[in-house]
């Protein structure tokens, strides 16, 4: 045996072969004896991370605040297990990403002297694939099978659409990245798919609908069979269903003592339903979760709020530890952090402790409007960076990518480079790109590119077909009249092949946009293409709803320019650099790191030395859409809470009092985030607007006397 393939079979040693060799490995346990280097665990850590590692057995629930060393706690947890003699390849380390995992082990790597070969460290959905693959032939299985990544996944998920013939009513059907969204959900969170529409995407509760999707899922099923093939989602259903065979449960729990499972507030369903059929397993149920429930934001993509909250039920004599000493923020945001998620009923009650000394209150600023507040943040940064701070320690954090525009505007205006990861920069996203393709074809009817994008919306017409009618109206005089005329197609596309269902969606959608020119108000223009292109959205995006305020937003800004024509060649102009997800730009001859324009769930485990959250009002943050919803509203206060403590040693809360929407300025009050804190765990402050567009003295003056 080679030195390689031998060092291989000891990596892959938890991989259990067999029963008979799983149980070998059981008989040698006595005779083996790792060395490792010795721990001062006193001197690393504080006391209440000592009473954690001083009490490894049976069920734990670790409630980690945040910024207080979760990492640290599981880390030395790992390497304190291992120094009494438990083997690696008895331990599960179960994270939300790889990254994660592989840094853990390494830490306990670092601080044994020593890699502890064997450890069962990944996601849910790798660990899922190492049982899978070698129990493929219980679940029926062949060993072989693919895993589809996303994308594939989707393209087998058109084919089923496909042959499922969704014609009749093809125009309200979700795409295929919808209905394998619609899938997902429904199998992480174990609802019906009729449950899940009605929860979460109404707009295809429709009887037909839901008949069709149950045929297409049935098709999607049989395909995978067929081919062999699982998605992600596969694993974990297929790890759940080994865990319902006996004698599998009974070797896996033999051979894994100890199962650690870190963020446990962001698991779903079946990841919740995993853990405890491997744990209720082992006699000794030794499990640690830890997580923090003030930081569960993540409902949207699935997670099941009352795991974390449940898990002691779960277990008999489960022991609960708290850490809330608090490596990260001054004791002032700390303090307006605990003020908040107080105000939250369904909770784990604990106050966060910094360990760093006093510094500043954070600052709560009132302003006039959105504009205003973006010159007040993009002056703050200069300043903040004349006085010594880098661009890359500070970061704007915002609740919807819709809140980016105007500040993305006025970084731009200032030459501060910034890395947007609010999803893509504004102007990029492909929602407001499909938009400003109508206005350019509004202007200049011979744009191919624009054309190109708008032929992609509409059902039956191809990339193909799109070029050729393209090349058709490319040398003729008013290419829009041409493209509603049925003589058009007789005439220049005859031969063509492009289907006749194809032209007749083609004249359908272009007699909406007929009436347009270069000449109208753009504004006007964006919110009557806004119902053009609603239904398109809904089939198409999870988040509609979001892109469709995007668009409003877009309407506002364009309410600056009395035609499409202006307000394209503003664009062109000036904004050319916005189209790229990290923006450099400024008078440094040496490349700067960017300042981070990023929305908070993006953000959440990041942390910067200067923190601004903006649009702190009334129907932006918090959601219009959480009000008079309890569980959506406390989980919206969460997400304020993570915003908080990203913060390091300086927080501005931003609370403009005008909103320009689609319908003119109004006024706002304060958030309910903000209006509800202690006024003893900030410092207020109004900053006068400088805006010239309207005289907003004595509206301004009246939104003040609302807060």
């Amino acid at each position: 045996m080679n030195q390689q393939k031998k060092d291989t079979e000891e990596e892959y040693v938890f991989e259990f072969y067999d029963e008979d060799y799983a149980q070998s490995l059981e008989d040698e346990a006595p005779e083996v004896i790792e060395e490792y280097d010795e721990i001062n665990f006193e001197e690393d850590l504080n006391e209440e991370q000592l009473k954690i590692i001083d009490n490894i057995k049976g069920p734990m629930l670790i409630i980690a605040g945040a910024g207080s060393g979760k990492t640290r706690t599981i880390t030395y947890s790992v390497a304190k297990l291992l120094l009494s003699g438990i083997r690696p390849n008895e331990i599960m380390l179960v994270t939300f990403t790889n990254k994660a995992a592989n840094e853990m082990v390494k830490r306990v790597e670092t601080l044994l002297g020593k890699r502890p070969k064997g450890i069962w460290g990944g996601t849910f959905h790798s660990i899922a694939n190492r049982f899978i693959r070698r129990y493929a032939k219980i679940l029926g299985l062949k060993t072989n099978y693919i895993i589809m990544d996303e994308s594939d996944a989707r393209t087998l998920m058109k084919l089923s659409i496909e042959k499922a013939n969704v014609k009749e009513i093809q125009e309200r059907f979700p795409n295929s990245r919808m209905a394998k969204a619609i899938l997902s959900f429904s199998i992480n969170c174990n609802k019906s798919i009729r449950d899940i529409l009605l929860w979460k995407y109404s707009q295809f509760d429709n009887e037909d609908i839901i008949k069709k999707l149950e045929e297409v899922f049935k098709i999607y099923r049989e395909k995978k069979a067929q081919d062999n093939l699982v998605d992600f989602d596969d694993l974990l259903i297929y790890w759940n269903q080994l865990l319902d065979e006996r004698a599998v449960a009974q070797l896996i729990a033999k051979n894994i003592k100890y199962v650690f499972v870190d963020e446990y507030q962001d698991t779903n369903y079946i990841q919740d339903e995993i853990i405890n059929k491997i744990v209720k397993q082992n006699p000794d149920h030794n499990v640690m979760a830890v997580g923090d429930d003030a930081q569960s934001i993540y409902a949207f993509r699935g997670a099941n709020f009352q795991n974390i909250l449940n898990f002691e039920k779960r277990y008999e004599n489960c022991k609960r530890y708290t850490i809330t000493y608090n490596y990260r923020s001054i004791p002032e945001i700390l303090n307006l952090a605990n003020n908040s998620i107080a105000h939250n009923e369904k909770q784990f009650k604990k106050s966060m402790r910094s360990t760093r000394p006093k510094g500043f209150l954070p600052y709560q600023v009132n302003i006039g409007d959105d504009m205003d507040q973006a010159r007040f943040i993009v002056n703050q940064i200069l300043k903040l960076r004349t006085e010594g701070n880098k661009l890359e320690e500070m970061a704007i954090l915002v609740r919807a990518g819709s809140h980016t525009l105007r500040i993305e505007l006025e970084l731009k205006a200032k030459n501060i480079p910034y890395e947007v990861r609010a999803g893509v920069a504004f102007f990029e996203r492909a929602h407001i790109k499909d938009i400003l393709a109508h206005l350019r074809i509004i202007e200049n009817p011979y744009d191919e590119v624009s054309w190109s994008r708008i032929f992609a919306i509409i059902q039956g017409i191809g990339t193909s077909s799109g070029s050729k009618i393209f090349e058709a109206i490319s040398n003729i005089e008013h290419p829009i009249d041409a493209l509603i005329n049925k003589i058009f197609y007789a005439e220049k596309l005859k031969g063509s092949r492009i289907s006749k269902e194809g032209i007749k969606n083609l004249i359908s959608y272009i007699k909406k946009l007929i009436d347009f020119s270069p000449d109208d108000n753009p504004s006007e223009v964006i919110l009557n293409l806004v119902k053009i292109l609603e239904d398109h959205l809904k089939a198409k995006f999870d988040n509609w709803q979001e892109r469709v305020d995007d668009l409003k937003q877009l309407s506002v800004y364009a309410q600056n320019f009395s035609t499409i024509r202006k307000f394209l060649e503003n664009l062109s102009l000036n904004l050319s650099n916005l189209e790229s997800k990290t923006v450099h730009s400024g008078e440094s001859t040496e490349e700067e790191n960017p300042l981070i324009l990023s929305t908070v769930h993006r953000a959440k485990g990041l942390e910067w030395r200067v923190v601004f959250i903006p649009m702190l009002c009334e129907d932006s943050f918090p959601s219009s859409r959480t009000i008079g919803d309890r569980d959506n509203f406390e989980e919206e206060r969460r997400v304020f809470y993570v915003a908080i403590t990203r913060a390091k040693d300086q927080l501005y809360l931003i609370s403009p009092s005008i909103k320009y929407t689609y319908r003119g300025p109004q006024m706002v009050k304060v958030s309910q985030f903000v209006s509800e804190l202690n006024p003893k765990v900030f410092m207020k402050s109004s900053v006068k607007f400088k805006s010239e567009k309207i005289d907003k003295k004595d509206l301004f003056k009246s939104a003040i006397d609302l807060l």
